[in-house]
């Protein structure tokens, strides 16, 4: 097995592995439960990660890495027709009326 990813959280750690899973590559999470000894050990140690065979480690790493970019990429703001609010361009209907943004 090889580490892909580690997580700030045990709640990531689990959506990187179900994202992982939706791409039909087997994940698992480990450290989830030693969380309570960091101070102990090295925080370093302690923190959740994501683990996948070796075979599936490259195409791992590209997703985790069109994961990352797709959160930096918003498209540009827009004003619904609807209602005149305006709305942030990752959101694909108003937030105010639910009118949808084409």
């Amino acid at each position: 097995m090889k580490r892909v990813y580690t997580a700030d959280s045990v709640a990531m750690a689990w959506h990187i592995r179900n994202v992982l899973e939706q791409h039909d590559i087997y994940a698992e999470v480990k450290n989830e439960r030693l969380s309570s000894i960091a101070g102990e050990t090295p925080i370093t140690e302690s923190m959740p990660e994501v683990w996948v065979k070796p075979l599936y480690a490259k195409r791992a790493e590209q997703i985790l890495k069109e994961l990352a970019n797709a959160d930096e990429v918003e498209g540009e703001e827009w004003v619904c027709r609807s209602c005149g609010e305006d709305n942030l361009g990752s959101f694909d209907i108003c937030w105010n009326c639910q009118s949808s943004a084409a």
